[in-house]
């Protein structure tokens, strides 16, 4: 069960990386068209924004767009948060996220943040584990993650079915004893 819930969580993070790198080749797409001079840099921005915004996936996550200030570029969800100073926001444990994602951007170009966040659905921030990569050329961050409650429920039904299989397989191993152990008896009593 150990190792399920580790499989479970990095084939997540696996997934949320390579999506977060699909979305930067959008990105980076329309910066091909501003270096052709297809377009301005203001339209390649202003479309690739839009793209990404549109972007969803699994149960309508998505991806945002904030620069190295930190402030929020694009949120297709909050955005109320469009243009906004990122660099005071903290989550519940005291950890200014924004700051860290630009902070992973900056050491490796791209890695996990861990921190809390809003959930639609919950009252409290829950966990989330995020992945963020930085473009370099328009000084932009792309994050997308995903929640561990998520990670955790889906561990749950796992562990009840793998349950499940191990109590049928238990059920049927003491039916296969017990009628083992009746055979050996009979024969005994029928050799006194």
């Amino acid at each position: 069960l150990l190792s399920l819930k580790e499989n479970l969580l990095e084939d997540r993070k696996q997934k949320i990386q390579q999506l977060v790198e699909v979305a930067h080749s959008q990105i980076a797409y329309f910066y091909d068209l501003e270096k052709k001079g297809e377009l301005s840099s203001t339209q390649a921005q202003s479309q690739a924004k839009a793209a990404i915004a549109r972007m969803r996936y699994h149960d309508g996550d998505y991806f945002w767009i904030n620069d190295m200030q930190p402030s929020m570029i694009m949120h297709p969800i909050k955005p109320a948060l469009d243009g906004k100073d990122l660099s005071q926001l903290k989550d519940p444990n005291g950890v200014f996220l924004f700051n860290e994602m630009v902070k992973q951007v900056q050491l490796s170009g791209k890695g996990f943040v861990n921190y809390t966040w809003p959930k639609p659905g919950f009252d409290e921030p829950v966990a989330k584990l995020s992945f963020v990569q930085g473009f370099k050329p328009w000084g932009w961050v792309i994050g997308s993650g995903i929640y561990i409650n998520d990670v955790n429920e889906l561990f749950m039904q796992e562990s009840i079915q793998l349950g499940g299989i191990a109590l049928l397989f238990m059920l049927f191993a003491g039916f296969i004893s017990f009628a083992v152990v009746r055979q050996l008896s009979q024969q005994i009593e029928n050799l006194h």
